[in-house]
Protein backbone atom coordinates (compact mmCIF):
# COMPACT_ATOMS: atom_id res chain seq x y z
CA UNK A 1 0.00 0.00 0.00
CA UNK A 2 1.55 3.30 -1.44
CA UNK A 3 1.96 6.31 1.30
CA UNK A 4 2.21 9.40 0.78
CA UNK A 5 4.98 11.09 2.41
CA UNK A 6 4.87 15.21 3.88
CA UNK A 7 8.10 16.80 3.39
CA UNK A 8 9.06 16.53 7.34
CA UNK A 9 8.51 13.14 6.80
CA UNK A 10 11.18 12.71 3.90
CA UNK A 11 13.58 14.60 6.06
CA UNK A 12 12.88 12.05 8.99
CA UNK A 13 13.31 9.45 6.60
CA UNK A 14 16.57 10.21 5.72
CA UNK A 15 17.90 11.19 8.29
CA UNK A 16 16.95 7.27 9.47
CA UNK A 17 19.08 6.01 6.21
CA UNK A 18 22.04 8.06 7.61
CA UNK A 19 22.24 6.57 10.99
CA UNK A 20 21.12 3.15 9.12
CA UNK A 21 24.70 3.78 7.16
CA UNK A 22 26.68 4.60 10.36
CA UNK A 23 25.11 1.66 12.97
CA UNK A 24 26.58 -1.64 13.81
CA UNK A 25 22.85 -2.87 13.44
CA UNK A 26 21.99 -2.34 10.25
CA UNK A 27 19.76 -5.38 10.13
CA UNK A 28 16.87 -4.24 12.62
CA UNK A 29 17.61 -0.26 11.94
CA UNK A 30 16.78 -1.49 7.72
CA UNK A 31 13.78 -3.57 9.52
CA UNK A 32 11.84 -1.06 11.12
CA UNK A 33 12.16 1.08 8.02
CA UNK A 34 10.75 -1.30 5.88
CA UNK A 35 7.87 -1.60 8.11
CA UNK A 36 6.78 1.80 8.27
CA UNK A 37 6.61 1.74 4.97
CA UNK A 38 3.22 -0.59 4.84
CA UNK A 39 1.62 -2.68 7.27
CA UNK A 40 1.83 -6.55 7.53
CA UNK A 41 -1.79 -7.53 8.32
CA UNK A 42 -4.04 -7.24 5.39
CA UNK A 43 -7.94 -8.29 5.32
CA UNK A 44 -9.19 -11.75 4.08
CA UNK A 45 -10.15 -10.87 0.23
CA UNK A 46 -13.87 -10.58 -0.20
CA UNK A 47 -14.16 -13.13 -2.37
CA UNK A 48 -12.65 -15.37 0.56
CA UNK A 49 -14.92 -14.34 2.73
CA UNK A 50 -18.17 -14.33 1.28
CA UNK A 51 -18.04 -17.85 0.28
CA UNK A 52 -15.74 -19.84 3.22
CA UNK A 53 -15.83 -19.12 7.30
CA UNK A 54 -12.73 -17.55 8.05
CA UNK A 55 -10.17 -17.11 10.54
CA UNK A 56 -6.94 -16.91 12.13
CA UNK A 57 -4.97 -19.74 13.39
CA UNK A 58 -2.12 -19.00 16.41
CA UNK A 59 1.46 -19.80 16.40
CA UNK A 60 0.99 -24.13 16.96
CA UNK A 61 -2.66 -24.04 17.37
CA UNK A 62 -4.18 -26.82 15.64
CA UNK A 63 -7.82 -25.93 13.66
CA UNK A 64 -10.39 -28.75 13.33
CA UNK A 65 -13.66 -29.26 11.19
CA UNK A 66 -16.77 -31.61 10.98
CA UNK A 67 -17.93 -32.62 7.35
CA UNK A 68 -21.39 -32.72 7.38
CA UNK A 69 -23.19 -35.90 6.03
CA UNK A 70 -26.53 -35.76 3.95
CA UNK A 71 -28.87 -36.26 6.44
CA UNK A 72 -31.74 -38.58 5.43
CA UNK A 73 -35.37 -36.74 6.54
CA UNK A 74 -36.85 -40.11 8.80
CA UNK A 75 -39.70 -40.20 10.80
CA UNK A 76 -41.10 -43.15 12.81
CA UNK A 77 -44.24 -44.86 13.01
CA UNK A 78 -45.12 -46.37 16.67
CA UNK A 79 -47.33 -49.28 15.90
CA UNK A 80 -50.17 -49.86 18.91
CA UNK A 81 -47.78 -51.52 21.20
CA UNK A 82 -45.49 -48.56 20.72
CA UNK A 83 -42.36 -50.82 19.39
CA UNK A 84 -38.90 -48.87 17.72
CA UNK A 85 -36.32 -50.90 15.87
CA UNK A 86 -33.37 -50.11 16.86
CA UNK A 87 -30.76 -47.99 14.90
CA UNK A 88 -27.09 -47.64 15.49
CA UNK A 89 -25.70 -44.16 15.41
CA UNK A 90 -22.14 -43.83 14.52
CA UNK A 91 -20.66 -40.38 15.97
CA UNK A 92 -18.51 -37.73 13.00
CA UNK A 93 -15.47 -37.95 13.55
CA UNK A 94 -13.42 -34.47 13.13
CA UNK A 95 -10.34 -33.59 11.05
CA UNK A 96 -7.58 -31.40 11.37
CA UNK A 97 -7.38 -28.72 8.89
CA UNK A 98 -3.77 -28.51 7.11
CA UNK A 99 -1.98 -25.43 6.42
CA UNK A 100 0.42 -24.47 3.38
CA UNK A 101 3.27 -22.26 3.63
CA UNK A 102 3.51 -19.78 0.56
CA UNK A 103 6.58 -17.51 -0.10
CA UNK A 104 7.31 -14.53 -2.63
CA UNK A 105 10.32 -14.65 -4.40
CA UNK A 106 13.12 -12.78 -2.75
CA UNK A 107 13.03 -9.00 -4.02
CA UNK A 108 16.45 -6.95 -3.08
CA UNK A 109 16.30 -2.82 -2.93
CA UNK A 110 19.84 -1.55 -3.46
CA UNK A 111 21.28 0.30 -0.39
CA UNK A 112 22.08 2.99 -2.86
CA UNK A 113 17.78 3.65 -2.67
CA UNK A 114 17.83 3.30 0.87
CA UNK A 115 19.88 5.36 1.41
CA UNK A 116 18.73 8.21 -0.67
CA UNK A 117 15.42 7.81 1.35
CA UNK A 118 13.71 6.63 -1.92
CA UNK A 119 10.47 4.58 -0.56
CA UNK A 120 8.94 3.91 -3.28
CA UNK A 121 10.99 0.89 -4.07
CA UNK A 122 9.83 -0.65 -1.31
CA UNK A 123 5.95 0.22 -1.83
CA UNK A 124 5.90 -1.10 -5.18
CA UNK A 125 7.39 -4.37 -3.97
CA UNK A 126 4.97 -4.49 -0.76
CA UNK A 127 2.06 -4.15 -3.36
CA UNK A 128 3.54 -7.08 -5.56
CA UNK A 129 4.00 -9.49 -2.69
CA UNK A 130 0.22 -8.70 -1.33
CA UNK A 131 -1.12 -8.83 -4.62
CA UNK A 132 0.40 -12.60 -4.95
CA UNK A 133 -0.65 -13.81 -2.13
CA UNK A 134 -4.18 -12.64 -2.67
CA UNK A 135 -4.26 -14.41 -6.30
CA UNK A 136 -3.19 -17.46 -4.46
CA UNK A 137 -5.61 -17.45 -1.91
CA UNK A 138 -8.37 -16.77 -4.46
CA UNK A 139 -6.60 -19.73 -6.46
CA UNK A 140 -6.73 -22.02 -3.72
CA UNK A 141 -10.81 -21.17 -3.01
CA UNK A 142 -12.07 -21.58 -6.13
CA UNK A 143 -10.18 -24.87 -6.97
CA UNK A 144 -12.28 -26.22 -3.95
CA UNK A 145 -15.30 -24.88 -5.00
CA UNK A 146 -14.68 -26.31 -8.74
CA UNK A 147 -14.07 -29.41 -7.31
CA UNK A 148 -17.05 -29.47 -5.20
CA UNK A 149 -19.26 -28.65 -8.02
CA UNK A 150 -17.36 -31.51 -10.06
CA UNK A 151 -17.70 -33.84 -7.63
CA UNK A 152 -21.62 -33.25 -7.18
CA UNK A 153 -21.99 -33.48 -10.94
CA UNK A 154 -23.51 -29.25 -11.13
CA UNK A 155 -21.75 -28.57 -14.05
CA UNK A 156 -23.60 -26.90 -16.61
CA UNK A 157 -22.49 -26.17 -20.12
CA UNK A 158 -23.93 -23.64 -23.31
CA UNK A 159 -27.18 -25.21 -24.62
CA UNK A 160 -27.15 -26.20 -28.35
CA UNK A 161 -26.47 -23.28 -30.82
CA UNK A 162 -25.99 -20.89 -27.90
CA UNK A 163 -22.84 -19.32 -27.17
CA UNK A 164 -23.03 -17.58 -23.78
CA UNK A 165 -24.44 -18.07 -20.38
CA UNK A 166 -28.10 -17.09 -20.87
CA UNK A 167 -30.98 -15.85 -18.13
CA UNK A 168 -32.62 -19.09 -18.22
CA UNK A 169 -29.33 -21.21 -17.64
CA UNK A 170 -28.69 -19.39 -14.38
CA UNK A 171 -31.90 -20.23 -13.33
CA UNK A 172 -31.43 -23.93 -13.77
CA UNK A 173 -28.33 -23.48 -11.61
CA UNK A 174 -29.54 -21.98 -9.24
CA UNK A 175 -32.33 -24.87 -8.45
CA UNK A 176 -29.73 -27.01 -8.35
CA UNK A 177 -28.01 -26.17 -5.39
CA UNK A 178 -31.13 -23.27 -3.95
CA UNK A 179 -31.70 -25.87 -0.95
CA UNK A 180 -28.68 -25.49 0.85
CA UNK A 181 -27.97 -21.92 1.55
CA UNK A 182 -30.81 -19.56 1.06
CA UNK A 183 -28.07 -16.63 -0.08
CA UNK A 184 -26.12 -17.10 -3.61
CA UNK A 185 -22.90 -15.92 -4.41
CA UNK A 186 -21.76 -15.35 -8.24
CA UNK A 187 -18.23 -15.61 -8.94
CA UNK A 188 -17.39 -15.19 -13.07
CA UNK A 189 -14.73 -15.52 -15.42
CA UNK A 190 -13.95 -12.11 -17.91
CA UNK A 191 -15.72 -13.83 -20.70
CA UNK A 192 -18.70 -14.94 -18.37
CA UNK A 193 -18.64 -11.56 -16.97
CA UNK A 194 -19.18 -10.04 -20.36
CA UNK A 195 -22.22 -12.54 -21.03
CA UNK A 196 -23.75 -11.37 -17.63
CA UNK A 197 -23.34 -7.36 -18.36
CA UNK A 198 -25.01 -8.14 -21.80
CA UNK A 199 -27.90 -10.35 -20.32
CA UNK A 200 -30.43 -7.84 -20.45
CA UNK A 201 -29.29 -6.73 -24.39
CA UNK A 202 -29.76 -9.89 -24.86
CA UNK A 203 -32.87 -10.92 -23.53
CA UNK A 204 -36.81 -10.58 -24.66
CA UNK A 205 -36.89 -6.71 -24.86
CA UNK A 206 -40.72 -6.94 -23.32
CA UNK A 207 -39.33 -7.23 -19.92
CA UNK A 208 -36.07 -6.53 -18.08
CA UNK A 209 -33.57 -9.25 -16.68
CA UNK A 210 -31.69 -8.53 -13.89
CA UNK A 211 -29.40 -11.50 -12.27
CA UNK A 212 -30.49 -10.12 -8.99
CA UNK A 213 -33.94 -12.01 -9.30
CA UNK A 214 -31.24 -15.12 -9.13
CA UNK A 215 -28.65 -14.24 -6.74
CA UNK A 216 -27.78 -12.12 -4.17
CA UNK A 217 -23.74 -11.01 -4.87
CA UNK A 218 -22.21 -10.97 -8.08
CA UNK A 219 -18.45 -11.19 -7.93
CA UNK A 220 -16.82 -10.72 -11.32
CA UNK A 221 -13.13 -11.39 -11.53
CA UNK A 222 -10.60 -9.85 -14.32
CA UNK A 223 -8.21 -11.99 -16.28
CA UNK A 224 -5.68 -12.54 -13.64
CA UNK A 225 -2.47 -14.80 -12.78
CA UNK A 226 -0.69 -16.23 -10.74
CA UNK A 227 3.03 -17.83 -11.08
CA UNK A 228 2.91 -21.15 -8.83
CA UNK A 229 6.30 -22.39 -9.09
CA UNK A 230 7.74 -21.12 -11.71
CA UNK A 231 4.56 -21.76 -13.94
CA UNK A 232 1.76 -18.88 -14.22
CA UNK A 233 -2.40 -20.14 -13.91
CA UNK A 234 -5.04 -18.52 -13.95
CA UNK A 235 -6.40 -17.59 -10.79
CA UNK A 236 -10.55 -17.92 -12.69
CA UNK A 237 -11.02 -19.27 -16.71
CA UNK A 238 -12.29 -16.53 -18.79
CA UNK A 239 -14.76 -18.97 -19.78
CA UNK A 240 -16.18 -20.26 -16.27
CA UNK A 241 -18.82 -19.58 -13.42
CA UNK A 242 -19.29 -20.67 -9.93
CA UNK A 243 -22.54 -20.44 -8.27
CA UNK A 244 -22.40 -20.50 -4.32
CA UNK A 245 -24.99 -21.36 -1.94
CA UNK A 246 -24.50 -19.56 1.38
CA UNK A 247 -26.25 -18.23 4.64
CA UNK A 248 -26.65 -15.34 6.48
CA UNK A 249 -25.10 -17.58 9.25
CA UNK A 250 -21.50 -17.89 9.59
CA UNK A 251 -21.65 -21.22 10.33
CA UNK A 252 -23.43 -22.71 7.57
CA UNK A 253 -20.64 -21.17 5.03
CA UNK A 254 -19.43 -24.16 2.93
CA UNK A 255 -16.21 -24.06 3.78
CA UNK A 256 -13.40 -22.90 6.09
CA UNK A 257 -10.39 -20.88 5.34
CA UNK A 258 -7.56 -19.63 7.59
CA UNK A 259 -4.59 -18.18 8.17
CA UNK A 260 -1.63 -19.25 10.84
CA UNK A 261 -0.24 -16.70 12.47
CA UNK A 262 3.78 -16.90 12.21
CA UNK A 263 5.74 -15.96 14.97
CA UNK A 264 6.77 -12.60 15.06
CA UNK A 265 10.79 -13.12 15.87
CA UNK A 266 10.55 -14.72 12.08
CA UNK A 267 9.55 -10.95 10.55
CA UNK A 268 11.01 -7.55 10.86
CA UNK A 269 10.78 -5.81 13.88
CA UNK A 270 7.32 -2.67 13.74
CA UNK A 271 8.95 0.48 14.59
CA UNK A 272 8.37 0.70 18.36
CA UNK A 273 10.30 -2.59 18.37
CA UNK A 274 7.10 -4.55 19.52
CA UNK A 275 7.31 -8.50 17.97
CA UNK A 276 4.00 -9.57 17.47
CA UNK A 277 2.43 -12.77 15.93
CA UNK A 278 1.32 -11.71 11.90
CA UNK A 279 -0.99 -13.69 9.88
CA UNK A 280 1.54 -12.48 7.00
CA UNK A 281 4.91 -10.96 7.39
CA UNK A 282 7.58 -9.46 5.17
CA UNK A 283 11.18 -11.28 5.59
CA UNK A 284 14.10 -9.36 5.65
CA UNK A 285 16.65 -11.05 3.99
CA UNK A 286 20.66 -10.93 3.83
CA UNK A 287 22.72 -7.77 3.39
CA UNK A 288 24.57 -9.16 0.51
CA UNK A 289 22.58 -10.52 -2.43
CA UNK A 290 24.28 -12.63 -5.00
CA UNK A 291 22.74 -12.01 -8.74
CA UNK A 292 23.81 -14.06 -11.50
CA UNK A 293 27.60 -14.20 -10.99
CA UNK A 294 27.43 -10.82 -9.21
CA UNK A 295 27.00 -9.83 -5.64
CA UNK A 296 25.05 -6.65 -5.19
CA UNK A 297 25.14 -4.87 -1.47
CA UNK A 298 21.32 -4.51 -0.98
CA UNK A 299 18.47 -6.04 1.21
CA UNK A 300 16.18 -8.87 0.24
CA UNK A 301 12.80 -8.52 1.31
CA UNK A 302 10.19 -11.56 0.67
CA UNK A 303 6.55 -12.68 1.80
CA UNK A 304 5.45 -15.54 3.59
CA UNK A 305 2.28 -17.01 4.75
CA UNK A 306 0.20 -19.95 5.78
CA UNK A 307 -2.95 -20.77 5.18
CA UNK A 308 -5.44 -23.67 5.32
CA UNK A 309 -8.51 -24.08 3.07
CA UNK A 310 -11.33 -27.09 3.28
CA UNK A 311 -15.01 -27.08 1.41
CA UNK A 312 -17.18 -28.82 3.77
CA UNK A 313 -20.08 -28.90 2.27
CA UNK A 314 -19.32 -29.88 -2.06
CA UNK A 315 -23.78 -29.97 -2.53
CA UNK A 316 -23.71 -25.80 -2.21
CA UNK A 317 -21.05 -25.55 -5.27
CA UNK A 318 -22.52 -25.53 -8.97
CA UNK A 319 -20.28 -24.41 -12.18
CA UNK A 320 -20.96 -22.91 -15.21
CA UNK A 321 -18.10 -23.54 -18.62
CA UNK A 322 -18.21 -21.75 -21.95
CA UNK A 323 -16.07 -24.58 -23.78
Amino acid sequence: MKKQFTNEEVLQAKQQMQKIAVSGNREELIAQTINDVYDVEYPIQELIGKIFNTGSANVGEHKYYFVPKMMDHKVIVLTSDCLVTHQKVSPESRSELSFTPIVTPDYYACLQDLLNGDHDVLGLYAEDIIEALNRKEIKNGLTLIDAGAVARGNVFTLDSGSEKLAFPKLVAMKKAIRKFGKSLVLISGANVTEDIELMDYDADKNRPVSIKNVVDEWIPIESLDVTVDGSPVDVIDDDVAYLVAVSDSKKNKPGYFYRRKISGTMIASSSDTEVVDKERGIIVTGTMKAVDTVDRFSKGIAGIEQIGAVLTNSYTCCKFTRS
